[in-house]
C-alpha cells in the first residue's frame, strides 16, 4: 500500500510542478470556432494575432503583446496559427510557451485548409504576416499586415476601452 501512495504522489506532485508549463491546446479553426470566438468576446473589444513559425516578424509581435500583457492583464486576443502543418505542432507550442500566451484561446488552421481559413477571416487576405485584426466593441473588424507596434495596440485601447 506504501508504494502505491508514492506512486500517487509523485504523479500529484508531477502534475503540479508542471502545471507553470501547461500549454493552452491548440483548436482547430473553422467557421464553427470564429463564430464561437465571435460570441465569446462580444460587446468588448479583442485582438485576433495570425502569425506562423517561419515568420520572424511574428515573433517580435507576438514579444509586444507578452510585453502588453503585464500592463493590459485583461487584454483579449485570439491567437491563430497560419501553418497549416500538422508537422509544426511542436514548434508551434514551444513558440506560444516562450512568449508566455499560454491563457489566450489558441487556433491553428487545420491541415491543408490554409486558403479557407484565411477567406473565412477576411476575403481580401492573401496571406502575408503577421496579420492582425483589432475587433472593436461593436464587432468591426480592422486588419493590418506587417509588424504591430505597441504604441499602436496602445492606442487603439485608449479608443477602445476594456470593459
Amino acid at each position: 500500500m506504501s508504494y502505491l501512495k508514492t506512486v500517487c504522489f509523485v504523479c500529484l506532485l508531477s502534475l503540479c510542478v508542471g502545471s507553470q508549463y501547461t500549454y493552452a491546446s491548440s483548436v482547430a479553426f473553422n467557421q464553427t470556432q470564429f463564430d464561437k470566438i465571435k460570441q465569446q468576446y462580444q460587446g468588448q473589444p479583442w485582438l485576433m494575432l495570425l502569425w506562423s513559425v517561419d515568420c520572424p516578424p511574428c515573433f517580435k509581435e507576438l514579444a509586444i503583446m507578452q510585453k502588453l500583457l503585464a500592463k493590459h492583464d485583461d487584454l483579449a486576443i485570439v491567437i491563430i496559427n497560419a501553418d497549416a502543418d500538422e508537422g509544426v505542432m511542436a514548434q508551434r507550442k514551444h513558440i506560444i510557451k516562450k512568449f508566455a500566451l499560454t491563457q489566450f484561446n489558441i487556433y491553428h488552421f487545420a491541415d491543408g485548409q490554409a486558403d479557407q481559413s484565411r477567406f473565412l477571416i477576411d476575403p481580401a487576405w492573401y496571406g502575408e504576416l503577421p496579420r492582425s485584426y483589432f475587433v472593436e466593441s461593436n464587432g468591426t473588424f480592422h486588419g493590418k499586415s506587417g509588424l504591430v507596434q505597441e504604441s499602436m495596440v496602445t492606442q487603439w485601447l485608449v479608443k477602445q476601452p476594456i470593459k
